[in-house]
């Protein structure tokens, strides 16, 4: 019997501290084991050898946002974390947007989805909506990234859309 449930509702005996996690916890769910950060100490080091020989992570959906940035999830542009292959959840404690320690799925979980959906609303992501889109962009944006195994789903109000449709107006002028 596992311990009583924390703040979180995850039982104590699921969770592991670690020095670099913010103060945060990470939970052992079944026999996927992730930690979020290096681990301090014997039983968060147990814990990441254990997330070493775990099943990978493969989830059926993912619900994402994006930022103006073209950030998803805690991944942002020019982030050491983008290249993070080596497990499915991931810390970041230097986050360029407030709160500075976060929590993420990687690059390769996300795109380990069977469906990744993108919700984006607003014209200050137009231009970012273009980049994710942009076959050959000239800076890509971790939403662009995002290719999950099965499908991936973008839902962008008008605003969001502008860029693409201004592109493809472009594109109808330029080729007929």
């Amino acid at each position: 019997m596992t311990g009583p449930p924390t703040g979180g509702g995850v039982a104590e005996a699921r969770t592991h501290r670690s020095s670099k996690s913010c103060g945060l916890r990470t939970s052992t769910m079944g026999s996927v084991v992730e930690v979020a950060a290096a681990a301090a100490g014997g039983g968060a080091a147990a814990a990441a050898s254990q997330a070493e020989s775990a099943p990978p992570l493969r989830l059926d959906a993912v619900l994402l946002g994006m930022g103006p940035d073209g950030h998803t999830a805690s991944l942002f542009p020019a982030h050491a974390v983008l290249c993070e292959t080596g497990r499915a959840v991931t810390y970041v404690d230097d986050s360029p947007k407030p709160p500075a320690c976060r929590v993420t799925l990687t690059l390769p979980a996300i795109n380990a989805a069977r469906l990744a959906l993108f919700v984006v609303t607003g014209g200050s992501k137009a231009s970012a909506v273009r980049a994710a889109f942009a076959a050959q962009p000239d800076e890509p944006v971790p939403a662009g990234l995002v290719l999950a195994a099965g499908r991936t789903h973008w839902c962008l109000d008008e605003p969001a859309a502008a860029q693409l449709r201004e592109a493809e107006a472009a594109a109808e002028r330029l080729y007929g």
